[in-house]
């Protein structure tokens, strides 16, 4: 009798051994999927995002190590870019007409943006570099990239490219919040994006959703550009209106 008790008093403990046991580790698998799976999520987009170019694998090692190599990668976001926005028809002469990839100040990028452009032609378009000295220059741009020289004018630039279909990009602090669509930079070796969607809708571009996914949708200063604040939205509502091109009482393009 008294084997017994011992042997179920050693079954109950070993019982409740196991299944403490199983419970700290779904406590700690369940905390270690909370922390890896946004994070894991954001740098297989990033990476999908940058392998667009067949150089990249290279240029993400390369920016991990100096400036130089930073902006390889930088060359190669702002690159592809190209694929990821949808320009209106009115844009082009033909269907045969590049895409013109406009620099304007100091260009940070040297052969790198070059080397991709003469390999690849995202949606069936070539890209050609254009290097521009002023706003009254940037006619014909399809996508206008504003370097950090140029902060003091930068108002300037983007109330003159305001009236045309062009992707103005950037890295000056507050660009999108300033009327600029695309501002991007290396957050603690990530890729951050600052999307400004009033300004996009406004110039007749569709953003697309897959790399909204990884922006932070930002509201424009008021006084800047002449724009007005982006709606309360939600960032699902906005990426439905920019592929569907449905009207949204909240986010109506003026």
């Amino acid at each position: 009798m008294e084997r017994e008790v011992e042997t179920k008093k050693y079954m109950n403990f070993q019982l409740q051994t196991s299944r403490s046991g199983k419970k700290r580790q779904a406590r700690r698998r369940g905390k270690r999927d909370a922390r890896s799976i946004p994070r894991m999520s954001r740098v297989r987009l990033v990476f999908w995002l940058v392998l667009a170019t067949q150089a990249a694998v290279p240029q993400i090692a390369a920016a991990q190590g100096d400036s130089a190599g930073e902006y390889e990668l930088k060359a190669a976001i702002l690159y592809n870019l190209t694929r990821f926005v949808e320009w209106p028809a009115s844009a082009y002469p033909n269907a045969q007409a590049p895409t013109i990839l406009c620099i304007l100040g100091r260009d940070p990028f040297g052969e790198s943006l070059a080397s991709m452009v003469s390999k690849q032609t995202p949606n069936g378009r070539l890209v050609q570099i254009r290097h521009v000295r002023n706003d009254k220059e940037v006619g014909g741009c399809h996508v206008l990239y504003i370097s950090s020289s140029e902060r003091k004018q930068v108002v300037q630039i983007l109330s003159t490219a305001a009236g045309s279909n062009i992707l103005t990009v950037g890295e000056i602090a507050q660009f999108a919040a300033r009327g600029g669509m695309v501002q991007f930079g290396l957050e603690d070796k990530e890729v951050r994006f600052d999307v400004n969607l009033d300004a996009a809708l406004r110039a007749g571009l569709k953003i697309s959703s897959r790399l909204l996914v990884l922006a932070r949708v930002v509201k424009q200063q008021n006084g800047d550009s002449g724009g007005s604040e982006l709606s309360n939205s939600s960032p699902e509502q906005m990426m439905v209106m920019l592929q569907t091109g449905v009207n949204h009482p909240e986010f109506k393009v003026t």
